[in-house]
């Protein structure tokens, strides 16, 4: 693996996470540029190694898509030989990143007051579920519980209707990007004074933050908002609406288009109904609107739609499945999917114009730089390593 490039070239980052959410921040670092070994158990390495779907080379897809541009060695963090690698890792990196729950690191011997005499400059990122103190700090932060804890799960979902989950863990990929940014202000502080720190980074914390102008009007207001399921109730219409050919169109028509929006779909008089005239009436007399042009929208196919709204500059589009996701012309112009290693992985949105970054190496084979990490990084001879295999340690 070679050395990484982009922004971060020369940030070293130690990883003792697995899952996803500390295997994703790691390696949207290493993407950047940042040096990541991730640290694996010997007896078979972070989980999601084993986590569907599998292909026929025995890969997961789960696991490769978190954790390219790393190396891998394995370390048994319960063997009392384990101690003295992970204060050398401490040493040699800038950051350290750990999931464990809460006081597990500590009792490894990797927490961070143990570290931090060793690395003074030392980042140090615990992403957990609740955060390293209050009341739910011992418990699991898997990301369904937190998706119902901090409040996501109480606004999705249709009308009426119960609460639903995101297919996508959006706990876990909200906390790997504010994570990231807490990284990165971190790794500032630390080259301008050489003083490290501790970053505490909850699940629970991300996600009551993420609720951002939804939870704003509830603490002034009270009001709990309903499910509306593809409907923004602040603002109408923007909503999903059939077509003909069964395919779904995502339509956000503004005040200024609103007049030419209904010309387009051949309801004229909506525009001058006083009902319907300006934002706040739409919204008051939403459910009168919305049965109207969903009759109306149904009458034609979802691409004749498009491009006449497209056309008059009314803000549309359609609701990709993943099998027409990929072959949308965007897709390809942007170059979303890579081949690597003999695998399609999906591109991080990174464009820099000074310091690009690359894809730089596939998913590791389990401890696959184990004894690179320790000859090149720590500077053990050959002596010492082979001991460490004799023992059980790596």
């Amino acid at each position: 693996m070679s050395e990484g490039r982009g922004p971060l070239a020369g940030v070293r980052v130690f990883d003792l996470s697995r899952a996803f959410g500390g295997p994703l921040l790691t390696m949207l670092l290493g993407e950047l540029g940042a040096m990541v070994v991730k640290l694996e158990d010997p007896r078979g390495g972070d989980e999601t190694r084993e986590w569907p779907t599998i292909l026929a080379d025995g890969r997961s897809t789960y696991f490769a898509a978190l954790n390219r541009n790393k190396r891998s060695m394995t370390l048994d963090l319960k063997h009392p030989r384990a101690r003295e690698v992970v204060a050398d890792l401490a040493r040699w990196a800038d950051v350290l990143v750990e999931n464990f729950t809460p006081g597990v690191a500590d009792r490894l011997g990797a927490g961070y007051e143990a570290l931090r005499g060793k690395n003074p400059r030392l980042v140090y990122c615990s992403v957990s579920g609740f955060g390293q103190d209050g009341p739910y700090r011992s418990r699991r932060g898997y990301d369904p519980i937190l998706q119902a804890m901090g409040g996501l799960m109480g606004l999705t979902g249709e009308r009426g209707g119960g609460p639903l989950k995101t297919m996508l863990p959006v706990a876990d990929l909200l906390a790997a990007s504010f994570s990231a940014t807490a990284v990165l202000a971190a790794l500032r502080h630390s080259e301008a004074t050489g003083e490290g720190q501790h970053l505490d980074m909850a699940m629970f914390d991300v996600m009551v933050a993420a609720l951002t102008t939804v939870g704003t009007a509830y603490l002034h207001t009270g009001v709990v908002p309903s499910r509306s399921g593809t409907e923004n109730p602040a603002r109408v219409p923007s909503a999903a609406f059939e077509c003909s050919d069964g395919r779904f169109l995502q339509l956000v028509p503004n005040q200024r288009q609103w007049a030419r929006f209904c010309e387009l779909v051949g309801a004229p008089e909506l525009a001058s109904d006083p009902r319907f005239g300006d934002p706040v009436s739409r919204v008051e007399n939403q459910a009168e609107l919305y049965p109207r042009l969903r009759e109306l929208l149904r009458t034609r196919r979802a691409d004749e739609w498009l491009a006449d709204l497209l056309a008059v500059g009314i803000a549309a589009g359609p609701i990709h499945t993943l099998d027409t996701l990929f072959g949308d012309p965007q897709v390809r112009a942007r170059g979303l999917v890579k081949e690597l290693d003999g695998l399609r992985v999906l591109a991080l949105p990174f464009r820099f114009s000074a310091t690009p970054t690359a894809i730089q190496s596939p998913p590791p084979a389990l401890g696959e730089h184990t004894d690179g990490v320790l000859r090149d990084c720590l500077g053990y001879p050959d002596s010492r390593i082979e001991e460490l295999h004799a023992t059980g340690a790596v």
